[in-house]
C-alpha cells in the first residue's frame, strides 16, 4: 500500500477570489470618482454631499466610507486624476514657434480643457474649492513646469539657469492664478484672461529668457 495517501496534502492556493475583490474594489472606487465627476458638471461643490456621490454610483454608503471617509478625500482624489489626464495631454507645437508661442500653445490648451469640463474647474480654479482640495490638483504644477522646460529646451539653446524647473513651474503658477480670477468673474477662462495668463507667464519669463532663443536645428 502507497503509504503517501495517509500524508497531509498541501493546502492549493486560490488567489481568483482575492484578485476579484481587489478588482471589484477598484471599479467601485472609480465609480464613485465618476459620479461625484458627473455631478460637478450639473451641481456647485459645496452643494454636493458624500451620500449624494454614493447613490449616484449607485454603490451603498457603508462601502463608500471604506474608500473615501469623507468627500473632501474624495474630491481631492478626484483633483489628482484630472492633474494626471491633464498631464498626459500635452499640445501639439508648431516645428517654427518661438518660445513666447510655445508657452501660449501649453495655456490655451490648458484653459481649453478647464473650459470643457467643469469638474476641473471647481476642484482646482473654483472660489468654492478648498486649499487642500486645490494643492492637491496642483501638486503636479511642478510636472507642467518640467513638460515646459523640455518642450523649449529640447528645441532651443536656453541659458544656463540656477532652477530652471521650478522657473516654469512658477509661470504657470502665474497662469493659474489668471485662470482663477477669470473662473470667479466668469465661471469660465474667457479669451481675455487666457491672454493675460499669457502675458503674466512670459513677462515672467522674460526675466530669465532673451526675446529671441538660438533653435537647435539652426547651422
Amino acid at each position: 500500500m502507497n503509504d503517501r495517501i495517509n500524508e497531509p496534502q498541501p493546502i492549493a492556493l486560490t488567489p481568483e477570489p482575492r484578485r476579484y475583490t481587489q478588482a471589484r474594489g477598484r471599479a467601485r472606487r472609480e465609480a464613485l470618482l465618476q459620479a461625484a465627476r458627473e455631478l460637478l458638471q450639473e451641481r456647485e461643490i459645496d452643494d454636493i454631499t458624500l451620500p449624494m456621490v454614493s447613490e449616484a454610483a449607485g454603490i451603498p454608503s457603508s462601502s463608500t466610507y471604506h474608500f473615501f471617509p469623507d468627500l473632501r478625500e474624495l474630491f481631492k482624489e478626484l483633483a489628482r486624476t484630472i492633474s494626471n489626464e491633464m498631464a498626459s495631454r500635452e499640445p501639439v507645437i508648431d516645428a517654427d514657434a518661438s518660445w513666447q508661442a510655445i508657452i501660449g500653445t501649453f495655456l490655451s490648451a490648458s484653459a481649453d480643457y478647464f473650459n470643457a469640463d467643469a469638474s476641473a474647474r471647481q476642484l482646482i480654479l473654483g472660489p468654492r474649492t478648498t486649499p487642500d482640495i486645490r494643492q492637491a490638483g496642483c501638486h503636479d504644477d511642478f510636472r507642467f513646469g518640467l513638460q515646459l522646460h523640455t518642450a523649449l529646451s529640447g528645441r532651443f539653446h536656453l541659458p544656463p539657469l540656477a532652477e530652471p524647473v521650478a522657473i516654469f513651474y512658477r509661470a504657470i503658477v502665474i497662469a493659474d492664478a489668471f485662470f482663477a480670477l477669470s473662473v470667479l468673474e466668469d465661471g469660465v477662462i474667457t479669451r481675455h484672461m487666457l491672454d493675460e495668463a499669457v502675458r503674466g507667464a512670459t513677462a515672467y519669463l522674460g526675466n530669465y529668457l532673451p526675446p529671441v532663443l538660438q533653435s537647435k536645428r539652426s547651422r
